[in-house]
């Protein structure tokens, strides 16, 4: 099998992409920010009675800022109500800034030049991808035994995920003969945070996953735990030393957590549901970039053919047991079984997260999380069929 490990040369080449994809950020009062009735069509906002342009999900943002809700704010902008999501925008944004309300910070990328978020200025973690950057060089320098296996960049809002791999192999048969896994942990950038999440690969295909357990203990120390994400605290000097330090205790416990041998088994054994598939598969599928209108389909079919093949046979099943699977809520397919396992779906996930596919996907950092968000799934709610065997008690 092939290294993936990022030279010193590459290291410094995403140093100077970073650098150079730093977000700027402008803080302002959150009466200045006004909507017009075209604002969601446009994509522009006015800022001191200045147009400012902003991206598709800035809108989504800005509604949970004033306090609409989630739900609310999808289905106005889903059936293109934007005058009437303006309106409750504008008034909401008036009576909070009328009662009290603060600054907010907005976030844009510098390529773009679109406000691509908004925070309250305190919620502002995020160190500069210069200190990122300066901090992963220092891990390695401290620690010869890891490697940084990929980095994921996403030049269009400046986030990116930084994969570093303790260099020591662990295995668990119950994923099949041979099954081997480094064991490490992510450095993310968003717009707002800095943060650590555990990160492991598959050596058998380079399958990279990114993934919070929860609680869960590593190396069996209790004392030692993945929070839901270790998020760094501020960027002072002393915020960074105790990130440095929690770094420094994961290492000694070999970077595993201890629930991802039960999490990993759960995996194994348990059939995805037709929801869990659908999803998965959906998400991949709209990440694909290309122009050409025939070959992004032909592509997009190849998602489903070749990664998520189970999703046609099951719709197939159940058109043959007389339903119509297109009037089927997400509820009904979730107790649908296919032919895939979770691990299965997981997997597939993070192969095009991980490797050249033959077909451009953007995001693809996405893809290694919310495969993470699935397994870790078992641990937290259940996957969706792990307890169908209830239904006979």
């Amino acid at each position: 099998m092939a290294k993936k490990e990022v030279t010193q040369e590459q290291f410094n080449q995403l140093r100077e992409q970073m650098a150079q994809a730093e977000n700027a950020t402008k803080q302002v009062p959150l009466s200045a920010i006004k909507l017009m009735d075209d604002s969601i069509s446009k994509g522009r906002i006015l800022v001191n009675d200045q147009p400012v342009p902003v991206s598709n999900d800035f809108f989504k943002k800005l509604a949970s800022t004033v306090k609409v809700s989630r739900a609310l704010t999808n289905e106005m902008i889903k059936n293109e109500d934007g005058k009437v999501a303006v309106a409750l925008m504008n008034g909401l944004k008036e009576y909070r800034s009328s009662h009290g309300g603060n600054d907010v910070l907005l976030i844009a990328n510098p390529n773009t030049r679109e406000v691509v978020d908004i925070c309250d200025p305190k919620r502002f973690r995020r160190m500069s991808n210069e200190s990122v950057m300066d901090i992963t060089e220092r891990i390695l320098n401290d620690n010869p035994n890891m490697s940084i296996e990929t980095v994921d960049f996403n030049s269009r809002n400046g986030g990116a995920s930084i994969n570093l791999l303790n260099n020591d192999e662990v295995g668990f048969a119950q994923a099949g003969k041979d099954e081997f896994f480094k064991f490490g942990f992510s450095i993310v950038q968003n717009s707002k945070d800095t943060f650590v999440e555990m990160y492991n690969q598959r050596l058998v295909c380079s399958n990279g996953l990114r993934v919070s357990l929860g609680q869960g203990a590593i190396g069996g120390n209790s004392q030692i735990s993945f929070e839901e994400q270790f998020r760094l605290g501020g960027t002072s000097a002393e915020d960074i030393k105790i990130f440095l330090n929690r770094i420094e205790a994961m290492k000694k416990a070999g970077f595993v957590p201890g629930g991802f041998h039960a999490s990993l088994q759960k995996a194994v054994d348990t059939r995805a549901s037709l929801l869990e598939v659908e999803n998965s598969m959906l998400l991949a599928q709209r990440m694909v970039r290309e122009e050409n209108p025939d070959l992004k389909k032909a592509y997009i079919d190849a998602i489903a053919r070749q990664y998520f093949h189970v999703y046609g046979d099951t719709m197939a099943r159940i058109v043959g047991k007389g339903v119509d699977p297109l009037k089927m809520n997400d509820k009904q397919k979730s107790f649908v079984r296919t032919g895939m396992s979770i691990w299965d779906v997981v997997n597939s996930l993070t192969f095009l997260g991980s490797n050249n596919s033959g077909f451009e996907l953007e995001n693809k950092a996405n893809l290694k999380s919310e495969a993470g968000t699935l397994f870790a799934k078992g641990v937290r709610d259940g996957y969706d069929l792990q307890y169908a065997q209830l239904v006979q008690l």
